[in-house]
C-alpha cells in the first residue's frame, strides 16, 4: 500500500505529519506549524512521503521537481514500535529533478499499534557546495541616482533576529522600481499577497523574489507589492536589472523594501549572511542602520550627491531670491534626507523685521531661537537648518513669525 500524504504548508516553516495505524484503520492528526517572515519556495517543489510495504515497514522518499538542488533535514517527533535504519536526523540534498529514497522504518513488535509523527524542514540549494563570497559588493537594490533610508541594519529590534539577522531594510513608497543587487538566476517568485502588517497572521502574504547566486547563496527581495514581479523563475538577470516593484505585503510595518542574502543550512533552514554594499565610488560599505544611501550602478550617469548631514548653515547664508508681491509672509522648505531648510518668503512690497521661532517635536534647529531677521522687499531669505532625531518615526515642526512692515 503506497501512503502519501502531505502536511499543509506553511512556507519556510518545518513541514510535519503524522500517521497511525491499528487494526487496518488510519488516523491522520494534526500538528501546528510555525510561521516565518520570508520563503524560499523550497517545500512547494518537494515531497516527503512513505510507502508502507507487506511488513509493515515503511519506505520514505524525497521527490525534488525543482530546477536546482533542495537540501532537507527529517526527523520525527514520534515513533510507535518502529525504528528508524539510520541515525536521525536525516539529511542531504535532493538533485533537481530527481526522486530519491531517505531510509527505512521498522517495526519493533509483531503486535499492537504503529505509527509516526515526521517533521521535515527544506532550503534551496546545497549547504555542502555553498560558500558565500564575502568580498562581493551587492549594488543598493533601487534606481541609479536615487537615495534610500536604511530604516533597519542588521540586528534590527524589530524583526531582524534569527534566520533574518543579517537583512536590511529601505523605506519606499509602494510602487517603487526594485533593481537586482547581484546577478543569478531567478528560482522563486511569489506575487499573490494582497495584504500586510505587523502581525504574523500576513506571513503568508509576503510577495518575495529570489534568485540564486553563482556561489550557492541566494538574494531574497521581499514584501513587494501584489502582481509586483517582473521576472519568473527561470530567467537569468544581471546586476542592475528591473525585477519588481516595492510594496507592504506580508509581515510589515508599512512599506519598505526587504533585502539579505542567505545560505542553505544543514539543519534544512535558510540563514542570512552578512554582505558589504557597492558605494559611490565603487568602495565596500557596510549598512548601518539610519543611514542614506545613494545607488551607483557601474556604467550609470554622473548625478548630483547631497546628504544633509553634510550640510551646515553657512551653506545657505547667501541666498537671496526674488518673489512675487503676494502682501503676505510665509515660508518654504526643501528636504534633505532628515534636514529641512527653511526658507523665508516676504511678498509684501517693502522690506519687513520678523521674529521667527518654531515649535519642534523630535527636532533641533542649527541656529538660536528665536530668529531676528530684515527681509528686503519681496525677497525669500535663508532662516536655518531643522534636523530630525533619526531614533524617532515621526517628527513635525511648525513656524511662528511676529513682523512689522518697515515704510
Amino acid at each position: 500500500m503506497v501512503m502519501k500524504r502531505s502536511a499543509s504548508v506553511i512556507p519556510g516553516a518545518p513541514h510535519l505529519f503524522t500517521l497511525v495505524l491499528s487494526l487496518g484503520t488510519l488516523f491522520l492528526g494534526t500538528a501546528s506549524l510555525p510561521v516565518t517572515a520570508q520563503t524560499s519556495g523550497a517545500t512547494a517543489h518537494l515531497e516527503v512521503y512513505a510507502v508502507q510495504n507487506d511488513d509493515n515497514s515503511f519506505d520514505l522518499f524525497a521527490r525534488n521537481d525543482h530546477s536546482i538542488p533542495i537540501y532537507i533535514s527529517v526527523d520525527f517527533d514520534q515513533l510507535v514500535n518502529l525504528a528508524p535504519e539510520t541515525n536521525l536526523p536525516w539529511r542531504g540534498a535532493i538533485p533537481p529533478g530527481d526522486t530519491r529514497p531517505l531510509f527505512s522504518l521498522t517495526p519493533t513488535a509483531q503486535r499492537g499499534r504503529i505509527g509516526y509523527s515526521l517533521r521535515y524542514q527544506a532550503a534551496l540549494g546545497d549547504p555542502a557546495t555553498a560558500s558565500h563570497h564575502d568580498d562581493h559588493l551587492y549594488l543598493f537594490p533601487f534606481e541609479h541616482g536615487t537615495k534610500r533610508r536604511l530604516s533597519q541594519g542588521f540586528g534590527g529590534s524589530f524583526s531582524h533576529f534569527g534566520e533574518n539577522r543579517y537583512a536590511v531594510d529601505f523605506d519606499m513608497p509602494e510602487g517603487t522600481p526594485v533593481y537586482a543587487a547581484r546577478g543569478g538566476l531567478v528560482v522563486h517568485v511569489k506575487q499573490d499577497g494582497r495584504a500586510g502588517g505587523p502581525s504574523p497572521a500576513y506571513a503568508d502574504h509576503g510577495n518575495v523574489i529570489v534568485i540564486a547566486h553563482d556561489d550557492g547563496s541566494f538574494g531574497n527581495y521581499v514584501h513587494l507589492r501584489f502582481r509586483g514581479s517582473r521576472v519568473q523563475p527561470g530567467d537569468t538577470v544581471s546586476a542592475g536589472d528591473h525585477i519588481g516593484y516595492s510594496g507592504n505585503t506580508g509581515i510589515s510595518s508599512g512599506p519598505h523594501l526587504h533585502f539579505d542574502v542567505r545560505l542553505p543550512q544543514r539543519d534544512g533552514t535558510m540563514q542570512s549572511v552578512p554582505f558589504l554594499f557597492r558605494g559611490l565610488q565603487g568602495e565596500a560599505i557596510s549598512p548601518e542602520e539610519g543611514h542614506f544611501y545613494y545607488a551607483s550602478h557601474p556604467g550609470g550617469e554622473d548625478f548630483p550627491v547631497v546628504f544633509g548631514e553634510d550640510l551646515r548653515n553657512q551653506d545657505f547664508a547667501d541666498h537671496l531670491e526674488e518673489v512675487p508681491v503676494t502682501h503676505s509672509v510665509s515660508f518654504r522648505t526643501e528636504e534633505y534626507d532628515l534636514t529641512h531648510a527653511i526658507y523665508l518668503q516676504n511678498g509684501f512690497p517693502e522690506a519687513i523685521r520678523a521674529t521667527v521661532g518654531f515649535n519642534l517635536v523630535h527636532m533641533r534647529a542649527e541656529a538660536t531661537l528665536p530668529l531676528e531677521i530684515e527681509v528686503p522687499p519681496a525677497s525669500e531669505v535663508f532662516l536655518t537648518l531643522l534636523r530630525a532625531d533619526p531614533g524617532r518615526d515621526r517628527w513635525q515642526y511648525a513656524p511662528t513669525v511676529r513682523f512689522q512692515r518697515l515704510r
